[in-house]
């Protein structure tokens, strides 16, 4: 039996699109209320990869619009955890002003700088290594209620993220 990391947040989301966005307010300020940043800065894999490896806007595609329940962990992932998942992914982000957002990557098709309470945490500025965990629900249908962990591994320094188009939280994800 899976033990279950205790989090120090939970997110029940639902996204009409294929992806997650994790950012801190900081990162997005630029984006005008109403503008549609997907298709123009967010839509090409090289774009999506130069985000993610800043560590600003950062994403991994689900596979699959659904119902994700996210729990988000204070520390880095055990090698064991990582070895149970079947779908694993490195990501980076900084945190400022103690937010931190998560969203549906469709919310970039008209854009709005309020994200919801639920949808927010609370976290300590800095840098953060994320190892994004999950496996396909038991019906083997990607997003119907499927859960995902998120570790956030606190770093001095931003960390070496590189990947080279959308990082994707499937058997086939392009690794860092």
């Amino acid at each position: 039996m899976k033990r279950k990391p205790r989090a120090f947040a939970q997110i029940d989301l639902e996204i009409a699109g294929l992806g997650i966005i994790l950012y801190s307010p900081f990162a997005v300020a630029h984006i005008a209320d109403g503008e549609n940043y997907l298709r123009p800065h967010f839509w090409r894999p090289e774009a999506v990869a130069e985000h993610v490896n800043a560590c600003t806007l950062t994403c991994f595609c689900t596979g699959s619009p659904g119902r994700y329940h996210l729990s988000l962990v204070n520390r880095a992932a055990s090698t064991e955890e990582e070895n149970r998942a079947s779908l694993k992914l490195r990501l980076g982000i900084e945190v400022r002003d103690e937010v931190l957002c998560v969203r549906d990557l469709y919310d970039l098709l008209e854009w709005s700088a309020t994200c919801e309470a639920e949808q927010q945490v609370r976290l300590r500025d800095g840098f953060y290594r994320l190892t994004v965990l999950s496996d396909p629900p038991e019906n083997g249908i990607l997003g119907d209620d499927q859960h995902i962990t998120i570790y956030f591994e606190h770093m001095s320094e931003k960390p070496p993220i590189h990947h080279a188009g959308v990082p994707n939280l499937t058997p086939d994800h392009d690794e860092d």
